[in-house]
């Protein structure tokens, strides 16, 4: 018995499913079962044996998606995974899960022990756009196989997401199965590593279209990444081309010409910008205030953002009008700048739509017009021979600074005559604090003292907004960073509303410092954040990307 437990430790991720079999749900291999670490990611907790789909439509066009998902549970650390979230775009009934399943399995007492899941535990988090379908799977521990599957249905091929192969785990096999539509053609791109090898295998008497990768190593956080979706590895699609009922075929977004004109002739992008709206008595007296279309801008960007509540941080369409966003003062972040922009129209502002990408939402293909990489759009204007990126949603965001989210990436501007792609870079700003020390140190090594710091540009905004949500939690992690055995007593604010103004922080700070053999051990760089260095693994798999100098 001694001789088969250790054999049963010597098993590795060594095998991988064949393309052309998909093991039956809740059966599992012995390999499966006696997998105590993955080979080619030793460090990980849990590894996903298999994820698999199969999109196909009905009779009505609908697109049909059944998913299953395998993981191995090898470290306690990694119990959590059995918390199931689901999403799915709900907004108008366009999606719905149905036929959930699960089963966990265990060797218990030397005894195989299946635990299916009830369908009584499973609930529904309701959202604006995006539910949750939630449930937790029974009797998940180390050692553990947990193993799901549910029905995807959508309204129509327009919803159909990138298929994701790699995730924080490692992965053994992801494959994906796409049936085309009748009468459409999908363009499709593949991102990934040169090391990894994909299979794509176009099967066009079936009118389907197979991808699958092997043994994926798990893609981990890492300090000052780039967007996780940069470096996954993963196959993208969007429709391209449909045949019309009279045979003809019409192409979809083949350049960027087409998605500007495609995005203002739709009545929820083009057709929100040209909404009127009954001015504010409040911002005509503002704007008329102003000297010149500097000024202007700032003042309608400081309307729109006071007065107005995100709801969703991202949206590039005014789905249901922008009637309820202006009445309610609240609305998803398309809404609320596509008010922004109208308004700028309104007062004459040269001002375009800007779709843009987020940093932590990820870098688009300037090579063909994906619009699903952009996650919101924002206001491109011009005045007194300056340019302004303004998101009305970005409330500790003054109108001069560009958002920090925007930096580094490129956007694209909405004109049928100016659209162009451009690169957002910070030429103007950067992150910046002056900081003066005094203190002083007794003969027990307590250094006692006080501290200012004079923070401008990114580092005003990011401190503001920081100090605003959560004070206590600013001088915890900012202030008394890890490293510095710094403790605050006492914090005061200046200027903390003034965009013309340095954000001043006074501070009473003392440390116990190390005392060893007659010295006293001072760390120099105090209240910098460069305490600790955050660059300590041996490799790193993601860019370094602070985003401002």
């Amino acid at each position: 018995m001694r001789i088969t437990l250790i054999l049963f430790c010597l098993f590795v991720c060594r095998f991988a499913y064949s393309q052309s079999t998909v093991p039956l749900f809740g059966i599992f291999s012995n390999d499966e079962i006696h997998l105590t670490q993955c080979e080619f990611d030793k460090n990980a907790g849990a590894v996903i044996l298999l994820d698999w789909a199969e999109s196909d439509y009905d009779d009505n066009y609908r697109l049909i998606t059944h998913h299953r998902k395998r993981i191995k549970i090898l470290h306690q650390r990694e119990t959590d995974r059995g918390n199931i979230s689901i999403p799915f775009y709900s907004k108008d009934e366009f999606e719905y899960i149905v036929n959930i399943k699960g089963v966990t399995y265990n060797i218990e007492n030397n005894q195989v022990v299946l635990s299916y899941l009830d369908n009584k535990s499973i609930f529904t988090e309701r959202d604006k756009l995006y539910s949750y379908m939630k449930f937790a799977m029974p009797n998940v521990k180390p050692g553990s196989i947990i193993e799901y599957e549910y029905d995807s249905y959508m309204k129509h091929y327009g919803g159909l997401d990138d298929w994701i192969f790699q995730n924080e785990i490692p992965t053994i096999k992801s494959s994906y199965m796409l049936t085309i539509i009748p009468n459409a053609e999908f363009t499709y791109n593949v991102q990934k590593k040169s090391e990894y090898p994909v299979t794509v295998k176009p099967l066009p008497d079936a009118g389907k279209i197979y991808f699958e990768m092997n043994n994926i190593p798990g893609l981990k956080f890492e300090p000052y990444m780039d967007a996780v979706r940069d470096y996954l590895q993963k196959v993208e699609f969007q429709l391209s081309a449909y045949a019309n009922r009279s045979g003809d075929v019409v192409k979809y977004n083949q350049t960027w010409r087409d998605v500007s004109y495609e995005l203002l002739s739709d009545k929820e992008f083009g057709g929100a910008i040209r909404k009127n709206f009954s001015t504010p008595n409040e911002l005509k007296l503002a704007v008329a205030s102003q000297p010149n279309d500097s000024g202007r801008v700032t003042a309608i960007y400081n309307y729109v953002r006071n007065n107005f509540t995100c709801t969703i941080d991202f949206g590039k369409y005014a789905i249901d009008g922008l009637k309820k966003t202006w009445e309610s003062h609240s609305g998803t972040a398309g809404e609320i700048n596509l008010i922004l922009i109208n308004m700028l129209q309104s007062f004459n502002i040269e001002v375009y739509p800007l779709l843009v990408a987020e940093r932590d939402f990820g870098k688009i293909d300037t090579t063909y017009p994906f619009l699903d990489r952009f996650n919101k759009v924002v206001a491109y204007a011009k005045a007194d021979g300056r340019t302004f990126i303004l998101d009305a949603t970005q409330t500790y965001t003054p109108p001069g600074l560009t958002p920090y989210a925007l930096l580094n990436t490129i956007a694209f501007i909405v004109d049928k005559k100016n659209y162009s792609l451009i690169r957002i870079l910070s030429s103007r700003n950067s992150y910046s604090n002056n900081i003066t020390v005094t203190g002083k140190i007794d003969n027990t090594g307590l250094l006692k003292g006080t501290a200012e710091i004079a923070s401008t540009g990114y580092a005003k905004q990011l401190r503001t907004e920081k100090i605003k949500k959560d004070n206590k939690k600013f001088i915890s992690e900012t202030l008394q960073e890890p490293g510095s055995e710094i403790l605050v007593d006492n914090l005061v604010t200046d200027n903390i509303d003034d965009d013309s103004k340095p954000l001043i922080q006074k501070i009473d700070f003392h440390n116990e410092m190390n005392v060893s053999g007659g010295f006293i051990f001072l760390t120099g760089n105090l209240f910098t954040g460069l305490a600790k260095s955050p660059f300590t693994s041996d490799t790193r798999f993601t860019n370094v990307n602070f985003g401002y100098p």
